[in-house]
């Protein structure tokens, strides 16, 4: 029985706050994150609980109108935010972008009569060859997920 391991504890930096304002008719659909943390450890969330309590009932104060809400809890402990998910989504466009040009210059076409084919698999090509140089120079060319938002000033 000694060998028994948790999956997780309370002490690892998994729980996340957050702060969502949005539309009465459309409550299911966020407008806005007003404020996002994560990687918090359980102590420190409940520690902080009425804090972020009270800033969402500053915020309802000031918005009467609108749907505040505020959600608590534990993160994925796998899930990349910030940089690791930068490193992480441009190796992955690196090797599908390079797969897809190794695809595309070793398929051989049928060209029409006016070579409109030819015309549109060389703009693919350049188009991926530029989209590699942008993302070996480190140019972040996709959405990418904060690990911390906090507009809460802009709402009070």
């Amino acid at each position: 029985m000694g060998n028994i391991k948790p999956e997780w504890s309370l002490d690892a930096p998994i729980f996340f706050v957050r702060i969502t304002v949005s539309l009465p008719s459309t409550a299911a659909i966020t407008d806005k994150t007003v404020y996002f943390r994560c990687r918090m450890t359980y102590n420190f969330l409940i520690r902080w609980l009425w804090y972020f309590e009270w800033l969402q009932a500053r915020i309802k104060v000031k918005h009467p109108r609108r749907v505040v809400e505020l959600s608590a809890g534990r993160m994925a402990p796998n899930m990349l935010l910030g940089q690791e998910f930068v490193d992480n989504r441009r190796a992955q466009l690196l090797k599908s972008r390079t797969r897809k040009l190794n695809e595309l210059v070793n398929t051989p076409y049928d060209d029409d009569l006016f070579h409109f084919t030819s015309q549109d698999v060389n703009e693919r090509i350049g188009r991926l060859k530029s989209e590699i140089e942008a993302l070996e120079r480190g140019e972040i060319t996709f959405p990418v997920l904060p690990d911390f938002v906090n507009e809460v000033k802009q709402w009070i």
